[in-house]
């Protein structure tokens, strides 16, 4: 499932997509192992990069990874995402600069790894999604409290709400790409130049980090957020609870602290798990 090379002082890390799952114990266990290699060396390391390796035409592998709970197991999952969300806090915080290189497909799970990552890298061929929402389902494991935090609450609405397949331009000026590289040597050498900077942190570590388009008590985006619900539901046709959970962790984790986020994030997941109702989508607000 993951597989390591040293680069020079690089190391780098590939990851099958398909394998990341935030409830899958044998991923966690793999997650860990490498994280606990990375904190060993990291005073040895100029840098992490991250590529995933995506099965040609396997963009319906969420299906597999996720499951309809029963109230009784909602305990479980909620220790379970708790445990991951702890293992991407590790990556995330790690102290040099860590790289998702991406290419191709990147969506579910994948995309919400490569989000934890402090600097991210796309080909020009690079598309991006969360296509929870049109299985019934929360994104999970950050995929929300990253993606808003990056983008902004509007600009992240179309790929949270509608599952919106994103071209590498677009994510670029979402805020969920850094840097495009035309193609491999670029982005190897874009990846030496993140090295060289040391950039290691998240935008929201910094001490005067702003939301991006706005705090959600601004004229505009207040007006937005008052009149999304009713839009999700005339859009969808009827009510739509998956988005409407979507909207709430959006929301709600803006008002709290990052991993009282991820908390928030987690609970509305299981929510949606437990009666997933699958959607078309909406369209973005």
């Amino acid at each position: 499932m993951i597989t390591t090379h040293q680069n020079g002082a690089a190391l780098g890390v590939l990851m099958k997509a398909r394998t990341i799952n935030p409830l899958s114990r044998l991923f966690q266990r793999e997650l860990a192992t490498l994280l606990d290699k990375l904190e060993l060396q990291r005073d040895k390391l100029s840098a992490v990069i991250i590529g995933f390796d995506a099965d040609q035409g396997a963009t319906s592998h969420e299906l597999e990874h996720l499951l309809a709970l029963t109230p009784a197991q909602a305990a479980d999952c909620m220790h379970m995402l708790t445990a991951y969300n702890a293992l991407l806090l590790r990556l995330e915080s790690l102290g040099i600069p860590v790289v998702a290189a991406l290419a191709g497909e990147v969506s579910g799970h994948a995309l919400g790894l490569a989000l934890a990552c402090p600097h991210r890298i796309g080909l020009h061929d690079t598309r991006i999604s969360l296509p929870q929402v049109q299985l019934g389902l929360a994104p999970v494991a950050g995929e929300i409290t990253r993606t808003v935090r990056l983008a902004g609450v509007q600009a992240a609405m179309p790929l949270l709400l509608d599952g919106a397949v994103l071209g590498a331009t677009q994510a670029q000026q979402a805020g969920l790409l850094h840097n495009i590289a035309a193609g491999e040597p670029e982005l190897a050498q874009l990846a030496s130049h993140v090295q060289d900077t040391r950039a290691s942190r998240q935008p929201w570590q910094a001490r005067h980090y702003r939301l991006p388009g706005g705090t959600i008590d601004s004229a505009p985006l207040r007006a937005l957020l008052q009149a999304a619900p009713a839009k999700l539901r005339e859009r969808a046709g009827g009510p739509h609870p998956a988005a409407e959970a979507i909207l709430c962790a959006m929301v709600e984790g803006l008002q709290v602290d990052f991993e009282h986020a991820l908390h928030i994030e987690s609970r509305y997941f299981c929510q949606t798990a437990i009666n997933p109702t699958p959607r078309k989508g909406v369209f973005p607000l």
